[in-house]
């Protein structure tokens, strides 16, 4: 390997640290920073992925969600939109989750699709998301023509009759 003579400008209580560092491993301070650098490196060269989701289907869920998670006014709207797609959101430890509605299945979390809770709280407000079990039915908030003939809401003339 071809080394190079590198002077570096540190505070005095980095030196200190440095040789602190170097004594106790009986190595020298310019083998301790090439160490920290080359960990350093090698934790940026290997890209972040979801601790949940892998990366197809997370990048499947941003294209088919981010337009109705950008678009929400809030937390009632965000699980409507979400819901129309067969998704819901929990708030766990770990922040929000996306799931499967049917199964409940833990797909991602949120800040894997680029929204973070804090990202809503400043958004909606304190809350959080509804589950799907406790939205108003869906079909109110369809418009008539998607649904199919014999659950369209009755216009007043119709319910009259």
């Amino acid at each position: 390997m071809d080394t190079q003579t590198v002077t570096l400008k540190l505070p005095s209580s980095l030196v200190h640290a440095a040789k602190s560092i170097a004594s106790q491993r009986n190595e020298t301070i310019a083998k301790v920073v090439e160490d920290l650098l080359k960990r350093d490196l090698a934790g940026r060269a290997t890209p972040k992925t979801s601790h949940h989701g892998n990366t197809r289907l997370v990048f499947a869920l941003q294209t088919l969600l981010v337009s109705e998670l950008d678009a929400a006014t809030g937390w009632e709207d965000l699980s409507h939109r979400l819901a129309r797609h067969g998704y819901w959101l929990k708030l766990s430890w770990g922040g929000l989750t996306l799931h499967t509605e049917t199964s409940g299945r833990l797909l991602c979390l949120v800040t894997d699709l680029g929204f973070g809770y804090r990202t809503f709280l400043r958004r909606f407000g304190p809350g959080a998301p509804v589950h799907p079990h406790d939205l108003e039915s869906d079909a109110a908030l369809l418009p008539a023509a998607l649904l199919a003939p014999d659950t369209a809401p009755l216009s007043a003339s119709e319910s009259a009759a």
